[in-house]
């Protein structure tokens, strides 16, 4: 498979599924502040989200076992890197709450805190062809 059919499938999977998330996530806050949910319910629906989010990193998974070593080898270093900044910005900030009575921290923001990383990291490992410019 090309790097450019492997990116169109990864994209098709990904605006999709980002879309349904955010808006599951949304539906889920709006009902939970109106009361509309039981707490069983509440936990119930709480996976639809949850199965979405796996859903994006089993096309992500997907995406880099289709592309060629070299952006595979950008991807994975993104991939680490963002890894490596949630599990610093949770563990050191669980130490804070811990010892030094920080404000807690939702863990909800991790998982967005990574992508974001994620995705500036991969675009500092691209490499830029200076000559275009």
């Amino acid at each position: 498979m090309t790097n450019e059919k492997a990116t169109r499938r990864y994209l098709s999977v990904l605006f999709p599924a980002t879309i349904a998330f955010v808006g599951a996530s949304w539906a889920l806050k709006a009902a939970d502040n109106a009361d509309l949910l039981s707490p069983a319910a509440t936990y119930a629906v709480s996976v639809i989200p949850v199965g979405i989010m796996l859903g994006m990193f089993w096309s992500h998974w997907r995406y880099m076992t289709e592309i060629d070593e070299f952006l595979r080898s950008i991807q994975v270093k993104g991939a680490f890197t963002g890894l490596v900044f949630v599990l610093t910005v949770a563990s050191g900030w669980g130490w804070l709450e811990f010892y030094a009575d920080a404000p807690r921290l939702s863990v909800f923001w991790l998982n967005p805190l990574y992508w974001i990383v994620y995705s500036l990291a991969v675009m500092w490992f691209t490499p830029r062809d200076s000559a275009a410019s």
